[in-house]
């Protein structure tokens, strides 16, 4: 992650950690002594001088308070390139040192009240966490990757705590990639069962110790499964980790079968932190080799998302690895620079599904996308069924507009799948399948996806503003941005012709549900959903009278704050 030297004045943190805070806990929200940020070599965050003492949530859920300031300790940020390579995802936050107990995942807002996503750790860390768990080398790492988890889903972070549906997803992605890197599901859990309270304290937003450990559970079992093996019950691991990691996380002393199916290295001896750090994997790097065939989880409404961990899947090991492997680059490097995410998947069965409502499904279950900006697409291939389908993110769907890639994706099924077949291998046809998804990533680099403004008064001053400087189209600093937002549904059917709340019925002809929201500053907003979307969100579908934090782009706002202003909705989160 590249960011460049900024200085923060107006400092808001919005944590969400592993085990979430109380409602009544609030974030501090003082102007603190500006603090200079500067990227370090490895591209991690340094802040430097922070001199507000900012509120927490620590693992185990227990609030906190600390201050922060300087570079993560070595060990911890080759932690985190290791961790990120197993992923195969780009890094979408920095690394830096706080003063909590372990580890934390928070927002940071600059100077522009841009924000910053950041994964703060103790300079203590790893020894702390190791010491809590009679020295399981695996319990940081678990800590670390949850962390990891919240940022590379999406999740909106807000002042007040965090919803157990994304904390638990935290622990599933966990589990998963702890699978990926060697673990025994045994030591993927060992920090959960010496930090989380077997019982969730009274007015707590996060889980207890048994839904946690579940969590995390199914996402080794999940992982474990895609890799075709049939042991999974016992909880051993089913290969080794990468050269290099072998060196820095000491492994129990089990005898475990690599990727390729030869013997692992004999575990070495746990270095200590004041030892020397061996160098540290590239925190950017793509996925270096993709297996043959890889299991795609069956779709589940009730099942708990877990971030997928590539962008292209192929259930019958028939597409030509080489091909795979360039686009898997161009869609990485596409998801490093712009955040948008497209997955392709050759899937053999639907299970009784449309190729529409399965691609719904995985959008959902393999979190395709940052859930808060909505910027995923999915292509749904299934030959046997003789179907295909493109879904497309809310905030995808807004930028590719009308295009729909699944009659191409239809075209290639009737083409190329009886050679495929016949021989058991696609070859060039595996290119001539991915040029949708390569469509879709060359009509998704014009608008950005930073949230750009704070507040719905903010964006909608600025409208006012530029309407009275009349500024050119081309110049606003309006048009089509993401804007961040709390506030409370009053109708959840608003009918057309309300002049106090109007309904743009262009929109909802073209399939939107208008919702009609009372924004903390009193506007009148009306949203618009695609309501297939509802169903990827964590706290379900919308509700009368509940307050929520929003993330939309601008639709059609008025200077006139007592008109309607429009926003097309991308995200949602109960307010706490």
């Amino acid at each position: 992650m590249s960011i460049q030297s900024f200085h923060i004045s107006l400092l808001t943190l919005a944590l969400l950690t592993a085990g979430g805070c109380s409602q009544s806990e609030q974030v501090a929200q003082n102007v603190a002594t500006t603090a200079g940020i500067a990227a370090s070599d490895q591209g991690n965050l340094v802040a430097a001088q922070i001199a507000d003492t900012l509120q927490a949530c620590s693992y185990d859920g227990s609030p906190v308070r600390f201050g922060m300031g300087g570079e993560a300790p070595r060990d911890c940020r080759d932690m985190i390139a290791q961790v990120m390579a197993f992923t195969g995802l780009p890094q979408n936050f920095a690394v830096t040192e706080a003063d909590v107990p372990n580890a934390a995942a928070a927002i940071l807002l600059d100077k522009q009240k841009l924000p910053h996503r950041v994964i703060a750790f103790n300079p203590q860390f790893i020894e702390q966490v190791r010491r809590e768990t009679g020295g399981n080398p695996w319990s940081p790492v678990s800590v670390m990757a949850h962390e990891a988890g919240h940022h590379l889903a999406g999740h909106t972070i807000q002042p007040g705590g965090s919803q157990p549906p994304i904390e638990l997803e935290a622990d599933k992605f966990s589990g998963f990639v702890l699978y990926k890197m060697g673990a025994s599901r045994e030591d993927a859990a060992a920090a959960l069962n010496a930090l989380v309270p077997v019982q969730a304290p009274a007015g707590s937003t996060h889980p207890a110790r048994g839904q946690r450990v579940a969590a995390l559970s199914e996402g080794w079992n999940q992982a474990c499964a895609q890799t075709g093996r049939t042991d999974c019950d016992s909880g051993s691991p089913g290969s080794a980790p990468a050269p290099g990691i072998v060196n820095t996380i000491a492994q129990s002393p089990v005898k475990r079968e690599s990727v390729a199916g030869t013997q692992a290295p004999a575990p070495q001896q746990e270095p200590s932190m004041r030892d020397p750090a061996p160098e540290p994997l590239p925190a950017a790097a793509p996925p270096r080799e993709l297996p043959a065939v890889v299991l795609l989880p069956t779709p589940d409404p009730k099942a708990l998302p877990s971030k997928g961990m590539q962008f292209i899947y192929d259930e019958f090991g028939i597409l030509d690895p080489t091909i795979v492997a360039n686009f898997e680059k161009q869609m990485y490097d596409h998801a490093k620079q712009w955040g948008v995410e497209i997955v392709t998947l050759l899937v053999k069965d639907l299970h009784g599904m449309t190729a529409e409502e399965y691609g719904w499904a995985m959008m959902r279950q393999l979190r395709v996308g940052k859930l808060d900006v909505g910027n995923g697409a999915v292509l749904v291939i299934a030959p046997e069924q003789v179907q295909a389908a493109a879904v497309l993110g809310p905030g995808v769907q807004l930028e590719m507009r009308s295009h729909d890639k699944g009659a191409q994706l239809k075209r290639w099924i009737e083409l190329a799948w009886p050679l495929c077949k016949k021989k058991n291998a696609c070859g060039n046809w595996t290119e001539n399948m991915l040029l949708a998804a390569d469509h879709i990533r060359r009509d998704t680099n014009d608008w950005e996806w930073t949230v750009r403004y704070q507040s719905l008064g903010d964006i909608q001053k600025q409208q006012a503003l530029e309407n009275e400087q009349r500024t050119r189209p081309q110049d606003s600093k309006v048009w089509h941005k993401i804007v961040r937002f709390s506030g409370t549904v009053v109708d959840l059917s608003p009918q057309p012709g309300n002049k106090a709340a109007f309904v743009n019925t262009a929109k909802t002809e073209d399939g939107k549900k208008a919702v009609h929201v009372r924004s903390a500053e009193g506007l009148t907003v009306m949203l618009y959903l695609d309501p297939r979307t509802e169903a990827l969100m964590p706290g379900g579908a919308l509700r009368e009278g509940q307050r929520y934090v929003f993330i939309g782009r601008e639709s059609g706002l008025s200077p006139n704050p007592k008109d309607t202003q429009a926003i097309d909705l991308l995200s949602y989160v109960l307010a706490q």
